[in-house]
């Protein structure tokens, strides 16, 4: 039956209706998956999340030597757009699933392969992509005192460790969780279903897990911050900037601040740098209801006074005429 209707017909009836129903059917059905995965249809980069695209026809359209289908998962088609992990894929020429329902994250995790190729979400490790690959080494040899210094010092107790990217376009840093660990958007889906059905020791375990902190090398904060800490590892502002840019990464990456207090206060001093301000300057006591009426009582006389003012001002005008 369902081969009888066109595409149009069946993205905007069949799909329509039916795609959760499918998609339950990926992850619960094993012996239809297969079948059922040719049923599937995304967003992808394609036409920027404009139509739907099967997965037959993403893998026929795959670059040439792409081992991977790479897909990025969010809470909207706008936050996957935006998201800091496909700027540079999209520039190279690979091609993105977009997955913006809460059930689509675990539906690929139920299909180990499609037609021969495996997923790839790309705010994990394991991104590979066509990069020049003796720069690369290159970069990772050159950043090496900045990545010891961020897993030893800096970062030591937030990050599993700190590498070099070859994933990141115009984003200085990124937090990428492991091969088997949460994506920021896997976080943000467990953490709801917490609180419907309480924590268990595996959740705690995934939403405990150090993440990499992946730094873009041709970004200048990061090439600026390496000249730092070459010149002086005990740079304490140097440090401030290291524990900022990973609040910031870690906001961009789709996950939740575990301490925003700390992050608030990092942004404060920002501004009061900015504006020159000593941040040790004291706050102003608010005044007495007493200090209030006084206030008011000059305020009053001052106004009086300045229309006393200009109406002896106007009678010397009229007496001048």
């Amino acid at each position: 039956m369902i081969k009888k209707i066109d595409v149009d017909e069946y993205t905007e009836t069949f799909w329509k209706q039916y795609s959760t129903n499918v998609k339950l059917g990926v992850i619960e059905d094993n012996s239809n998956r297969t079948r059922l995965a040719k049923l599937l249809r995304f967003r992808t980069s394609k036409d920027d999340g404009e139509g739907w695209h099967s997965l037959e026809e993403y893998v026929e359209r795959m670059k040439e030597n792409q081992e991977k289908i790479f897909f990025c998962a969010g809470t909207s088609l706008k936050d996957v757009k935006d998201s800091i992990f496909i700027e540079r894929l999209i520039k190279k020429g690979y091609e993105i699933i977009y997955l913006v329902e809460p059930v689509d994250e675990y539906t690929i995790q139920a299909l180990p392969e499609f037609d021969g190729k495996k997923f790839q979400n790309v705010a994990k490790e394991g991104v590979d992509i066509d990069v020049n690959k003796s720069y690369l080494e290159r970069m990772e040899k050159k950043y090496e005192p900045l990545l010891d210094w961020l897993k030893s010092k800096a970062l030591f107790n937030k990050i599993e460790k700190a590498v070099v990217s070859n994933s990141l376009e115009s984003s200085p840093a990124a937090l990428v969780a492991s091969a088997y660990g949460w994506s920021g958007n896997m976080e943000r889906i467990m953490k709801a279903q917490a609180y419907q059905t309480g924590n268990d020791a595996s959740s705690e375990f995934y939403a405990n897990q150090k993440k990499i902190f992946a730094i873009n090398p041709r970004h200048p904060l990061a090439n600026t911050l390496l000249e730092r800490v070459e010149a002086d590892e005990q740079d304490a502002a140097a440090e401030e900037i290291a524990k900022l840019l990973f609040d910031q990464a870690a906001l961009r990456s789709g996950y939740v601040l575990k301490d925003p207090s700390d992050f608030a206060d990092r942004i404060m001093n920002i501004m009061y740098a900015n504006l020159d301000i000593d941040p040790e300057s004291p706050i102003e006591e608010e005044p007495t209801a007493g200090d209030w009426e006084d206030e008011e009582d000059e305020e009053e006389l001052e106004a009086e006074e300045e229309v006393d003012a200009s109406y002896e001002a106007d009678e010397e005008v009229h007496e001048e005429l």
